[in-house]
């Protein structure tokens, strides 16, 4: 599944692209609310829209595989298995057709999904659920809010969880993967950013640490036994979540990098363009997306993740939103907002 793993990664072990892109196609929504970035699997894209509809499309032509509407929408996560979606709790749709395999039937609203080891977990209200492949209940336990993301790895579940909505308060705890105890929580505030909520509300795991960002700092917590550490103090607040590749950590706003050791930009780091997203590294190319400007249209730009030189920039047709990139093996898939409720999904190639 690309777009996040279990870990919430951003760096990818897929090729990206070779030089500067074509658009290869074009899929349009009209949607009259929000819609999320897709979730990739195999050859087709996933995608959610705040109406609670699903779409597949196939990434080879752009055709639409099945659509499919429920009472719920989060990004979808997708295994071998099946399609997970929220709707009647967390439901499972068959690749091919969107078939419902099965439901859970939970009366809450699904805010999260994660697959590890052929196991959904999901976070519902303030419980996060584990479900088998066939639907049946693994682990259920409580959380101390209402859960905004997770992640998973080998021992522990890791959740964000926001007491009120109303502010910008969270907590970051730890448990154990097979009980559900709880290890280690602490508390953050950070502002989020309204236009992608999935580049504040998720965090990387990498090498057994968490990383995430306060209002004024990049943090790691050790996963074993819940130690913060500051890895660097920031000079203004980052809208986005950190992506950590080769022992560093990139943000948005003027592409910032820090070691993780040091807490200082790399010393090959001078970025010549600035960025909206945090980077996505393939194959030793970072991808992002410049704003260009208040009236110019984005651009997708590849960078090299070393020194931020930039490689090559694909202006969009227009003034549109872009979210993050989810970079493939030949291939980008963006989607893109307009200001009429209109969405478009990108291939490029």
């Amino acid at each position: 599944m690309e777009r996040y793993n279990a870990r919430n990664r951003l760096s990818v072990p897929h090729s990206g692209l070779d030089g500067e892109p074509e658009v290869l196609w074009t899929v349009e929504f009209d949607s009259p609310g929000d819609i999320l970035p897709p979730v990739v699997y195999e050859d087709t894209a996933y995608v959610s829209e705040s109406r609670g509809a699903y779409t597949a499309i196939d990434l080879e032509d752009s055709g639409i595989v099945w659509e499919y509407e429920s009472d719920g929408w989060v990004t979808p996560a997708v295994s071998e298995t099946a399609v997970f979606v929220s709707g009647d709790g967390i439901e499972a749709l068959n690749h091919k057709n969107a078939d419902v395999l099965w439901t859970t039937d939970h009366d809450d609203s699904v805010e999260t999904l994660r697959i590890y080891d052929d196991i959904v977990y999901a976070g519902i209200g303030n419980h996060v659920v584990a479900i088998d492949s066939k639907g049946d209940e693994q682990l259920e336990f409580e959380t101390a809010a209402t859960i905004q993301s997770l992640a998973i790895d080998e021992k522990y579940i890791y959740v964000r969880a926001q007491p009120n909505e109303d502010k910008n308060d969270f907590i970051i705890a730890g448990y154990d993967r097979k009980s559900g105890k709880r290890r280690w929580d602490h508390e953050i505030s950070h502002a989020e950013q309204w236009s992608d909520d999935r580049l504040t509300k998720t965090f990387p795991v990498i090498d057994k640490n968490v990383y995430t960002v306060t209002n004024d700092a990049i943090i790691s917590i050790d996963s074993d036994n819940g130690n913060r550490q500051k890895v660097t103090e920031l000079d203004q607040s980052s809208w986005t979540r950190p992506a950590i590749y080769d022992n560093t950590a990139y943000l948005e706003r003027g592409a910032m990098a820090y070691d993780l050791e040091t807490g200082e930009p790399p010393n090959e780091w001078d970025p010549e363009v600035s960025s909206d997203t945090p980077l996505v590294v393939a194959d030793g190319t970072g991808y992002t997306i410049d704003s260009a400007g208040v009236t110019d249209p984005h651009k997708l730009i590849a960078v090299d993740p070393k020194s931020g030189e930039m490689i090559w920039e694909k202006r969009a047709s227009e003034q549109l939103g872009f979210h993050i990139p989810i970079v493939l093996n030949e291939m980008i898939v963006i989607m893109q907002d307009s200001v009429q409720d209109s969405h478009k999904l990108v291939g490029y190639g």
